[in-house]
């Protein structure tokens, strides 16, 4: 066997988004808070795990809150305005 043979080149490409955030429907414009939460976190490319570690709550917290089944409270707030950008509390249609 030749010394070459078992090299592999692995480049990462970042103009394609990973495989996993292709097959969930994601609001273009969302209306919910966790619409808009999931919507950073997909565009991010990051799962849900690390997305849970950067707001510094559980993924299953996370996951709630995506699906719009648990609203976090006050003192989440401002963690969640850090982790998206901008205010996306002022964002929610009613």
């Amino acid at each position: 066997m030749l010394p070459f043979c078992d090299r592999v080149v692995s480049v990462p490409r970042n103009d394609v988004a990973p495989v996993w955030t292709r097959s969930f429907p994601i609001s273009k414009e969302p209306t919910t808070l966790g619409e808009h939460l999931k919507k950073k976190r997909f565009s991010s490319g990051i799962r849900q795990s690390k997305a849970a570690q950067m707001l510094e709550v559980s993924a299953r917290t996370l996951s709630l809150w995506e699906c719009d089944r648990l609203f976090p409270t006050a003192p989440y707030h401002a963690r969640i305005i850090k982790y998206m950008g901008y205010d996306p509390f002022k964002k929610l249609t009613k």
